[in-house]
């Protein structure tokens, strides 16, 4: 699955702007809750939207964080394709956001990122910039248009341009629970963080690409994209819009020099997937007997593909669902 930044919007303890699962969420112990026998079965429940389905991680709804990804590493732009060019981020202070930020940063770009839980943001741009690299974070909620927009200005103002749009902010579904127990509330939450975030960022964005004479615009949609997973309707549903919202836009901007296209994660080893893992009480060798790879998909590696289709050796990549879930969807 997946999930980026904007990060949740539940409270935590220890990170005041995180979030953290409802008590009655994925994790909680519900009377006659059933745990499924099989691995892939379980897959196909509520868990599927911890473990297939959660793989930004950048959605806060909890405490741990990711170990800072390739934090020591200096900058080492040399024939890179993406040395001074700008590339903006969401959902980036943690998971695969932060893994790309910190890996395009490496690369020589010049990282504009955001998400909501502050003090992370500031850490990351501070540990780029310690690197050698060139990042600045703002603080942005992707549900509000008003904030969507002036990240998109602000990395305008600040860089000039955006030449890659890399749309990962998001957040899983709160709890698991079949359609008719799902409330409009929480709904609403994932498809306004998810699908209407994507949305939003691409309004934006791509009016200053079609200004520049052209840009590459690339989403983190999920394998919940391709396929049903019961219990959380409202994160399948808003990754199957984030999927359509991809195609539409690819069909509509690429005649304009603007390539818009998606990648499709599975389980991704990200804080969220760790918690998730722990809640249904799962060990990561569990998880990875029902990818057909046998092991977990590292956060460093989802930021190679989104780098690889935000260049120019994917150019006929357009309006595609990549898959890069380890073999599970063809599994």
């Amino acid at each position: 699955m997946t999930a980026p930044d904007f990060e949740a919007t539940r409270p935590d303890p220890a990170r005041p702007d995180a979030g953290r699962p409802a008590p009655d969420g994925p994790g909680a112990h519900r009377p006659g809750a059933h745990r499924p026998s099989s691995r892939r079965a379980l897959l196909r429940t509520g868990a599927a939207g911890l473990t297939a389905g959660l793989a930004a991680g950048a959605v806060g709804t909890g405490t741990a964080r990711a170990a800072s990804p390739a934090a020591g590493g200096a900058r080492s732009a040399g024939d890179s394709e993406f040395d001074g060019k700008v590339v903006l981020v969401t959902g980036a202070t943690s998971g695969m956001g932060e893994a790309a930020a910190r890996a395009l940063a490496r690369r020589g770009a010049k990282v504009f990122f955001c998400g909501r839980r502050a003090r992370l943001g500031r850490e990351i741009e501070a540990d780029i910039r310690r690197t050698g690299g060139e990042a600045t974070y703002m603080r942005t909620d992707v549900r509000h248009e008003d904030q969507v927009r002036d990240f998109v200005h602000g990395c305008v103002r600040r860089y000039g341009r955006v030449d890659v749009a890399y749309n990962n902010a998001g957040i899983e579904s709160p709890r698991a629970a079949r359609l008719h127990e799902q409330t409009l509330a929480d709904m609403e939450d994932v498809w306004r963080t998810n699908a209407a975030g994507t949305f939003l960022a691409m309004k934006y964005e791509i009016p200053q690409m079609l200004a520049q004479g052209g840009g590459v615009v690339v989403n983190t949609a999920s394998i919940s994209a391709e396929v049903g997973f019961a219990t959380i309707s409202p994160y399948n549903a808003s990754k199957h819009a984030v999927a359509s919202l991809t195609k539409v836009a690819a069909l509509e901007y690429a005649p304009e020099g603007v390539r818009v296209t998606a990648f499709a994660p599975g389980a991704v080893d990200t804080p969220m997937l760790r918690r998730a893992a722990e809640a249904f009480g799962l060990t990561y060798e569990e998880i990875a007997q029902d990818y057909p790879i046998r092991r977990i998909v590292r956060a460093e590696e989802m930021a190679a593909v989104m780098m690889w289709l935000g260049s120019s050796a994917a150019a006929p990549v357009v309006g595609t669902d990549v898959d890069v879930s380890g073999g599970w969807l063809t599994a």
